[in-house]
C-alpha cells in the first residue's frame, strides 16, 4: 500500500500495470494506493483525455488505436475496416444526400462505394472528398473551416453553421468510443461538436466500429447511443456483451 503516492507515481503505476496485465480496475487502483474509487476514476479520466489509456466501465485498458496519428490509424485493422465498410457502403441509395464525418473507417467506406452510384456527398474530411471525387457520379461538397491535423477534419463555427443548413438522408459518423452507458465519445472537443451537428442534421445515422472502439469511452461526449440507427461492427466474443447492451438500447447491430 502506498498511501502517500503522488499523482505522477499513480500514473506511472497505471501505465506499467496496463503494459503487464492489459487491464486495471478502479477497485484495484484504489486498494493499491489506499485512495477512493472517485480518485481512481479521476486518474483514469485524465490519462484517457491525453490518449494514454482507454476507459471502459470500471476499468482501464491500453490506449486504443484512436490515439495514433491518422496515417498510422489507417493501417490498423485495414482488412477488417474494408470488410465492414463494404456493408456500410451498400446502405447508400441513388440520389441521397450523405454526410461523411471524418476518420479512417469512414474513409474506408468512401473507398467501397460503387463508382456508378449517383448521390451527393458532404464531408468535413479532405481525404474523403478526394476519394469520392474519383467518381463522376458523385457531387462532393467539402465543408470549409479550421483544419485540425489530429483528426484530419475541418472544424469550427463555419462548419457548424454549414451543417445546420443541411438536411441529409444518411450520416456516417466516426467514433473513437461507443459504449452502452456513455454513448458516442471522442477525445477532441471541437470534433465532438461537429459530429453532434452532423448527427442532428441526418435522418439515418450509421456508425462503423472496430472492436477497439466498442466499450471505449473518450473525454468528450458526442451524443447518446439512441442517436445511432445502425451499428456495423466486428463479430467478436470479446465485444459480445457490449454489443448486446447496445442492441437493447434500440440500435440495429449488423455484424461482419
Amino acid at each position: 500500500m502506498q498511501a502517500t503516492a503522488s499523482p505522477d507515481e499513480r500514473r506511472s503505476f497505471i501505465l506499467k500495470a496496463l503494459q503487464e496485465t492489459g487491464r486495471l480496475t478502479t477497485a484495484q487502483l484504489s486498494s493499491h494506493f489506499d485512495i477512493s474509487e472517485d480518485s481512481a476514476r479521476r486518474d483514469f479520466r485524465e490519462l484517457s483525455a491525453e490518449g494514454m489509456i482507454q476507459r471502459v466501465h470500471g476499468a482501464a485498458l491500453p490506449a486504443t488505436s484512436a490515439s495514433q496519428p491518422f496515417k498510422s490509424r489507417y493501417k490498423v485493422s485495414s482488412g477488417t475496416k474494408a470488410r465492414l465498410a463494404k456493408l456500410a457502403a451498400a446502405r447508400i441509395r441513388e440520389g441521397q444526400v450523405v454526410l461523411f464525418d471524418g476518420g479512417t473507417t469512414n474513409l474506408a467506406v468512401a473507398n467501397q462505394i460503387s463508382k456508378t452510384l449517383a448521390f451527393s456527398a458532404i464531408t468535413s474530411s479532405p481525404q474523403i472528398a478526394t476519394a469520392l471525387s474519383e467518381s463522376r457520379n458523385v457531387e462532393v461538397i467539402l465543408l470549409g473551416g479550421v483544419f485540425d491535423p489530429r483528426s484530419q477534419m475541418t472544424v469550427g463555427s463555419a462548419v457548424l453553421d454549414a451543417v445546420q443548413r443541411i438536411r441529409a438522408d444518411v450520416c456516417f459518423t466516426g467514433v473513437h468510443g461507443l459504449d452502452a452507458e456513455n454513448g458516442l465519445t471522442t477525445p477532441y472537443y471541437d470534433e465532438a461538436l461537429t459530429k453532434a451537428a452532423m448527427i442532428a442534421a441526418s435522418s439515418v445515422v450509421i456508425a462503423v466500429a472496430t472492436n477497439d472502439k466498442i466499450g471505449f469511452c473518450a473525454a468528450h461526449k458526442i451524443s447518446e447511443l439512441d442517436s445511432v440507427d445502425l451499428l456495423i461492427a466486428e463479430r467478436s466474443e470479446s465485444a459480445h456483451t457490449q454489443l448486446e447492451e447496445i442492441e437493447h438500447c434500440g440500435v440495429e447491430v449488423v455484424l461482419g
